[in-house]
């Protein structure tokens, strides 16, 4: 590979400057310290925290630097500094989460350096297996996207690390112990996050009964993907109205949740939430991806991210019960765990829809619209 290339990159300067693609002259053999890997991306994944964050860059408190798109990525190691851990070498096919705020690189772009011990959400990708384990539900060898179209395996592979890692996060970070008896409910289980949720579960803890919250248009499908029962918010009286009805079934009598999840963004649980999830006593759990109401993407406001009623929940000592917001952070673990799923036949991210490079606003226009089932991916490499 020559050592003088083209860089580009989708950047953006403040909420008054569209995203566009720059070109910036790049030395593959001097750009990197020793500590390093360069990165030749392959595609990336688009997330609604890519363009809320664009939105809400003042000019008058934002640097004027350019600032970078996105966060997953998958790609192939092209170079790498003397002090890298032979883990990772050149040739190596990769897949992970590039954590940043307003950073000046983002994962939109053909070429990503980055230490993998700081940016420790970092894999290797793996070839599905042929011989995937039986669980009782096998997912798809090949991912399709709203087309119809199979997709290689970088454009797979970019589609999950944020989102995945997430998932990971809700279930794994409090403490609790899952098993067949567990019991979690998720709101919005037609998210990408609630996706991957489901299926490290039941797939991989082998959760008991999961419980999932969304449109009766969606209802038969995230009972395929994996959710034992499915409620909808639009029918009857409302979500919590058909919820109690559903936990007057021989199955949830005098049963309650080990954890709900909320991964859309709703306040209408708290009054009545003692129905639902067990004691604070037994590490019981609620914990929110997206805060007290649904994101507007068109017309995102701070107010859905800075809240004094999240602290309060969280931190009140007279609390009745636990509750958590979620933010993924850079961790080795669930990049493994995602692999490792994918490999086995235990995991696959639904892909909505995929975009080539130059076709990014179209990408981005997608996802705002709120009609985005799954992921929304980026080809880089062509």
């Amino acid at each position: 590979m020559a050592s003088i290339v083209t860089r580009k990159a989708v950047t953006f300067i403040n909420n008054q400057t569209p995203a566009t693609i720059t070109e910036s002259t790049l030395d593959l053999d001097k750009c990197y310290n020793e500590n390093e890997i360069v990165i030749e991306v392959h595609a990336a994944a688009l997330n609604p925290v890519d363009f809320l964050l664009h939105e809400f860059s003042n000019p008058r408190l934002s640097t004027k630097n350019p600032k970078g798109y996105s966060r997953d990525y998958s790609g192939i190691i092209v170079r790498k500094g003397a002090k890298v851990a032979p883990i990772w070498d050149i040739g190596d096919h990769v897949n992970g989460m590039f954590s940043h705020v307003y950073g000046e690189q983002g994962t939109l772009t053909n070429y990503l350096i980055l230490d993998p011990v700081k940016q420790s959400s970092i894999s290797h990708i793996v070839q599905n297996s042929s011989a995937a384990i039986d669980v009782g539900k096998k997912v798809p060898d090949e991912i399709e996207d709203r087309s119809g179209t199979k997709r290689d395996d970088f454009v797979k592979n970019a589609a999950w690390p944020l989102v995945f890692g997430t998932a990971y996060s809700c279930l794994m970070e409090q403490g609790q112990v899952w098993d067949k008896d567990s019991r979690i409910l998720v709101l919005g289980a037609s998210t990408a996050v609630s996706n991957c949720l489901v299926q490290i579960a039941k797939n991989q803890l082998h959760v008991g009964t999961v419980v999932g919250i969304c449109s009766s248009k969606s209802l038969t499908y995230n009972k395929e993907i994996g959710f034992d029962y499915t409620v909808a918010y639009d029918q009857g009286d409302g979500f919590i109205a058909n919820l109690r009805e559903l936990m007057k079934t021989p199955e949830f009598v005098g049963k309650k949740f080990d954890l709900i999840c909320d991964s859309v963004g709703t306040s209408e649980f708290f009054p009545v939430i003692q129905e639902f999830l067990k004691p604070r006593n037994e590490n019981s759990y609620y914990v929110t991806v997206s805060g007290n109401e649904k994101y507007d993407y068109k017309n995102p406001t701070l107010g859905n991210f800075v809240t004094i009623s999240g602290p309060v929940r969280r931190f009140n000592p007279w609390r009745t019960f636990n509750y958590k917001g979620i933010i993924v952070s850079p961790n080795q673990a669930y990049m493994d765990l995602g692999n490792r799923m994918i490999t086995l036949g235990r995991f696959a991210p639904r892909i909505d829809s995929v975009y080539k490079f130059e076709e990014f606003q179209e990408a981005i226009d997608r996802l705002r619209s709120n009609r985005a089932k799954g992921k929304v991916v980026i080809t880089i490499k062509e």
